[in-house]
């Protein structure tokens, strides 16, 4: 049984449930989730899946950022990060494209 550190996506999702007053079994609720699968995923015993994050994300009125710890590069070169992205697209299926989309519309209106 693996358990999340700190600052993990699991503890984060804690944090805001906690922060919105919220319990297990409401949470688990609106995510359409049995309440001991749930408990699972906030102890870091299980994977949330990209949708799962977002559909919290508008549940508990945060930005994607807020849940998924980024670590930003100190020197990005963009040219280099843009080339790799590309290269990752172009393996991916329509259905993971689609998916991908949705992802990025997410990030950007949380980042106005």
């Amino acid at each position: 049984m693996r358990h999340q550190p700190p600052g993990s996506i699991a503890q984060n999702i804690k944090k805001y449930r906690l922060l919105n007053h919220m319990t297990q079994e409401e949470l688990s609720a609106l995510l359409e989730l049995d309440t001991q699968y749930y408990s699972q995923l906030e102890r870091g015993e299980r994977n949330f899946t990209l949708e799962k994050i977002i559909r919290l994300c508008h549940i508990l009125h945060v930005g994607i950022e807020d849940i998924v710890p980024i670590s930003p590069d100190p020197a990005p070169d963009t040219r280099e990060t843009v080339g790799r992205i590309v290269r990752q697209l172009e393996q991916l299926t329509p259905a993971q494209l689609s998916l991908l989309e949705k992802f990025i519309a997410e990030v950007l209106v949380y980042a106005k």
